[in-house]
């Protein structure tokens, strides 16, 4: 994320922040890029969750996935789910956002389906 800041009445201000759309090098996510990713498997897919920050760090990001096929997703084994288990992938053509964070190295992460069949 950046933050542009202002300097108004003597206090610095944010004026503007932007999230930093990341890479995904087949299905792995890769932190050190951005926090936010789009991804559009054809084939089955099992993510991957590369250089989470240190322990201590809060560390949030959004996947969106939008498969142009019919597919499963298998999700890293740390990822702790709302509700105790994974949602279901989306349906080919359809669009699915979550949203997950972490604060302990990756080592756990809260998954939440942010949105489901969007499109």
């Amino acid at each position: 994320m950046s933050v542009l800041l202002s300097l108004q009445d003597g206090f610095y201000r944010a004026v503007q922040a932007a999230e930093t759309v990341g890479t995904i090098s087949g299905s792995t996510l890769d932190f050190d890029t951005g926090n936010v990713f789009s991804h559009a498997p054809s084939s089955n897919v099992t993510y991957v969750f590369n250089n989470p920050p240190v322990s201590g760090i809060a560390y949030g990001f959004t996947l969106k996935v939008t498969p142009s096929a019919t597919v499963t997703v298998t999700w890293p084994s740390g990822v702790d789910w709302a509700g105790g288990s994974a949602p279901d992938a989306p349906a080919s053509g359809e669009t699915n956002v979550y949203s997950f964070y972490t604060v302990d190295g990756g080592t756990t992460y809260y998954g939440f389906l942010a949105g489901a069949a969007m499109g």
